[in-house]
């Protein structure tokens, strides 16, 4: 059985869902709810979900009670996703609530805590709060603490992406780049752990740093605490030498 919600929405109107305990019986997205109260009272995990829309009276959405699935695609509008830590959007959701996942498509874009992502499509397990974005990756990553607090650390791009423990695991496949402040990478593949301050980078690697330098390989780890960087495989390095400038002809 569905139910449709296209009659629920006007202009701008914002329509917000709590799916949680029973999707059937109980209905956890009606405003007082019993077993909604009785769900945050026991500190359980609330997915909520958003829909905007500026089409009146357009069919927005369809719940299948029995599967426990949602399938929401409004008109002139999009999906907002509030889950723990994240904010997620998107034109289209497909959320099964049995396994606690959600598939997004179109213009697709999540906030964390400290960074900020966008992509084709996603694939989203909120019960592990892991997330693979694909197609166009772009993902900023902010600093957190001191005098960096809330300034870029990082920008990623690819055409795949995994990310785990609120950004910080990730792993990046095809065209991958990578920005920092003070230098450039290009890669395959990135293998990043934020805790260790490591990024590990594999396939055909370039890495340029503002100051001229530039080292190749087929494998490439930087150690971003020290600013160290390990090199595998054949490898090319170019070093821009500064000149003394209290050299003297008459020391030469």
């Amino acid at each position: 059985m569905a139910r449709k919600l296209g009659w629920l929405l006007g202009s701008w109107v914002l329509v917000c869902v709590i799916i949680m305990g029973i999707f059937g019986h109980s209905l956890g997205w009606a405003a007082g709810d019993k077993a909604h109260q009785a769900g945050e009272s026991e500190g359980q995990d609330l997915i909520k979900i958003r829909i905007h829309t500026e089409a009146p009276e357009a069919e927005a959405g369809i719940f299948h009670l029995k599967k426990k699935v949602a399938i929401i695609e409004p008109p002139q509008g999009y999906v907002e996703v509030l889950a723990k830590d994240s904010r997620l959007t998107a034109h289209k959701l497909t959320y099964n609530q049995s396994d606690d996942t959600a598939r997004l498509s179109g213009d697709v874009t999540i906030a964390q805590k400290d960074i900020d992502a966008k992509a084709e499509s996603m694939r989203a397990d909120f019960a592990r709060e892991a997330y693979v974005l694909e197609g166009n990756v772009y993902l900023k990553q902010r600093g957190t603490e001191g005098e960096s607090a809330g300034a870029t650390k990082l920008e990623v791009w690819s055409q795949w992406m995994q990310v785990e423990e609120a950004g910080k695991r990730m792993l990046a496949r095809g065209e991958v780049r990578l920005f920092q402040e003070d230098r450039k990478a290009w890669a395959d593949e990135l293998d990043y752990d934020d805790d260790k301050e490591l990024a590990v980078l594999t396939g055909d690697v370039r890495v340029e740093t503002d100051d001229g330098g530039v080292l190749t390989g087929t494998k490439v780890v930087i150690n971003l605490s020290s600013d160290e960087a390990v090199v595998y495989g054949p490898t090319y390095a170019e070093f821009v030498l500064e000149s003394d400038s209290s050299t003297t002809e008459d020391d030469k």
